[in-house]
């Protein structure tokens, strides 16, 4: 009896380490995004750089977006890190925006702030 509750312990473990890892590929990966890339202008709100990965809140013309970078370490390869921006600064961010109708989400692979550009995705931009 007592192997019996341990297999089932590790069964439902594995199986919430698997669902786990599954949403945590959805949620990162690109197939929430359009195939089609957009720019997005406006003036940053707030930064943060962290897990699991960077974001900036961004207030355009129509609304408060949500730009989400590349992994910390991924960002800090472009040369993006918390110095490089802050609330206030106009950013220009080309990304690809959330499939999900009416939501402020975009994917960026390029920014550029402060006269500098950051190409987060260098492999993903379309000139």
């Amino acid at each position: 009896m007592p192997g019996m509750i341990m297999g089932r312990r590790a069964t439902l473990g594995m199986a919430g380490t698997v669902f786990g890892a599954s949403a945590a590929t959805a949620h990162h990966g690109w197939s929430w995004a359009e195939g089609e890339q957009t720019e997005l202008r406006g003036t940053i709100r707030e930064v943060y750089i962290g897990q699991p990965h960077p974001t900036l809140r961004v207030d355009a013309a129509d609304g408060q977006w949500l730009v989400e970078l590349g992994n910390p370490r991924q960002t800090q390869r472009a040369g993006f890190t918390a110095a490089s921006a802050a609330a206030g600064d106009a950013v220009v961010a080309l990304g690809n925006r959330s499939r999900e109708q009416g939501e402020k989400r975009l994917k960026a692979v390029r920014l550029t702030v402060r006269g500098r550009t950051y190409d987060i995705y260098p492999e993903r931009i379309r000139s």
